[in-house]
């Protein structure tokens, strides 16, 4: 049985979140868009609630960047079309500033494929 026919959904997740902080951290914006779903509601450590339009803008503009991602533990939980991630890492962004966060990340399944719909960032120790 080839790795292909192994994938399971809380693998394809997990592997889905770590390519995306990969892109963040490279300034890889193209497939980071076509992750987020157009109804994307990202609420920020500060309690900033942001849209996808509004994000991606940011990103591209280079007023937010991820320098480094360091991935700590994440966890899995699917139900049916929905999936659930829990993790944490550290996170360096803007030239320096170092954040220990907690996130939630929630996808659903469209037209066959996975979409970040709901992403929930807090301060956490690791």
């Amino acid at each position: 049985m080839d790795a292909l026919a192994q994938s399971t959904p809380e693998s394809e997740i997990l592997n889905l979140s770590k390519e995306k902080f990969r892109w963040k951290t490279a300034g890889n914006i193209d497939p980071i868009e076509d992750l987020f779903d157009d109804e994307l509601v990202f609420v920020h450590i500060t309690g900033n609630i942001t849209t996808k339009k509004e994000w991606i803008s940011q990103l591209r503009s280079k007023s937010f960047v991820y320098n480094k991602i360091k991935l700590k533990e994440a966890s899995v939980k699917v139900y049916g079309s929905t999936a659930v991630l829990v993790g944490n890492a550290t996170f360096t962004v803007n030239g320096g500033s170092v954040y220990p966060l907690v996130y939630t990340e929630v996808y659903t399944k469209k037209n066959n494929q996975w979409k970040l719909v709901n992403l929930h960032t807090t301060s956490g120790y690791l």
